[in-house]
């Protein structure tokens, strides 16, 4: 509805006719200005949410990498073992899997995180606090190879529900999955995933978006009505003055349409005064201009003509 009755308004501006009409000149300024406000607000929410959530995502994944690696710094005893030739490898031996499990229970929660995984690099989970998914693994998942190529990256997800360290159940959560390289020395031993509760982040984010638009709308909203009101008075003028003009040209058609003029070179008797027309044929001067124009004649005499006629008689 918006779209068609801009696109009408669009077209009736640029229609020549309409350079005529003020009235529709008017309305298609409203209409482009109308359309014009709408897409402002929405380029601009999209735009703020788009900020805001790649700020709030990038926090979480720092947040993800500072806590993983002090996470396996004080648990890479459990998590880690050298082997003959003295490199280090992501290693979980299953008696280790409660303690570990009890320390992220513990501390974790503190940091809005829900979950947590340990891949190896077969991508084959070795930890989760999820236990049912210990084993399993995730071939086909590209954030995973992202990390174990050393690349930390995380995304947003919405999940219907979702247990908590402490096993309460959330509903209707926004969680970023961050995953962290587990590095020792420049090696990439591993993979922590860790999914972070940002769901308060994002009501907060929708408080963000909805109040920073509230206070651009109002703004170009003032900003367009002072335009309104501009734009209204120029009008006004430009009607006034088209009248004016269309008075003025109506006069001079008036006017033109009594008179017909004579133009080019007109060949005439130096010595009778006659005219010859485009016929061969020569008229008197009164009837070549009075055929070719609205004038008329009326005769008299001139002062030299009357003194030199006097003078004529006396002396006849």
């Amino acid at each position: 509805m918006i779209y068609e009755l801009f696109a009408r308004n669009y077209r009736a501006m640029f229609k020549p006719v309409s350079h005529y009409n003020p009235d529709s000149l008017f309305r298609a300024i409203l209409s482009v200005a109308g359309v014009s406000i709408i897409a402002i607000l929405l380029l601009a929410a999209v735009t703020v949410y788009e900020i805001t959530s790649r700020e709030m995502r990038r926090d979480a994944m720092g947040t993800a990498a500072r806590v993983s690696q002090l996470m396996f710094e004080q648990q890479m005893e459990n998590l880690t073992s050298v082997d003959r030739n003295g490199v280090t490898e992501l290693r979980l031996d299953q008696s280790k899997i409660p303690v570990i499990d009890k320390y992220f229970r513990k501390y974790l929660p503190n940091f809005d995180i829900l979950k947590v995984k340990i891949y190896s690099p077969d991508t084959k989970i070795i930890f989760s606090t999820d236990p049912k998914i210990i084993g399993r693994t995730d071939s086909n998942n590209k954030s995973l190879k992202r990390a174990l190529g050393g690349e930390t990256n995380s995304h947003i997800e919405k999940k219907d529900k979702m247990l908590d360290l402490v096993d309460e159940a959330k509903f209707k959560v926004a969680v970023v999955e961050t995953y962290v390289p587990i590095r020792v020395s420049k090696s990439v031993i591993g993979v922590f995933e860790i999914y972070i509760d940002v769901t308060s982040y994002n009501e907060n984010i929708a408080n963000i978006v909805t109040n920073t638009i509230l206070r651009l709308a109002i703004i170009l909203l003032i900003v367009f009505g002072c335009s309104y009101l501009v734009i209204k008075n120029l009008i006004i003028v430009l009607k006034e003055t088209q009248q004016e003009l269309a008075d003025k040209v109506l006069a001079l058609e008036e006017a033109l349409s009594a008179v017909k003029q004579l133009e080019g070179i007109i060949p005439i008797c130096s010595w009778c005064k006659k005219i010859r027309d485009d016929g061969k044929s020569w008229h008197q001067l009164e009837e070549y201009i009075s055929h070719h124009s609205e004038a008329k004649f009326s005769h008299g005499v001139c002062p030299e003509c009357y003194q030199l006629q006097l003078k004529e008689i006396e002396n006849m």
